[in-house]
């Protein structure tokens, strides 16, 4: 019984290093990828800070493309009917 009772403490005892081995790679780990996420925040910011001065720039293209949009569908039906009717003229000639 004292053979049995030793060999189950030795191995709890194992079981709690290996544990505690696991969970400190764990932590070592995590530490590391909170340090990489860091330098990439960082390097996001400096991205935002670069990229804020085209938003006036990129809202005013936007806007004239939105217009030239309008004003190409307006005019793509009466196109498209001219091409139809243009067509019918061609074959009937």
């Amino acid at each position: 019984m004292s053979v049995l009772l030793g060999l189950t403490l030795f191995y709890i005892v194992i079981l709690v290093l290996v544990l505690a081995i696991g969970l400190s790679a764990i932590v070592y780990f995590l530490h590391g990828a909170r340090a990489n996420l860091a330098h990439i925040a960082r390097g996001l910011q400096h991205v935002d800070t670069y990229v804020e001065s085209l938003h006036p720039a990129l809202t005013a293209m936007n806007d004239g493309l939105a217009a030239l949009l309008a004003n190409l569908q307006r005019v793509h039906a009466p196109l498209t009917r001219a091409e139809a009717v243009l067509e019918e003229e061609h074959r009937a000639s």
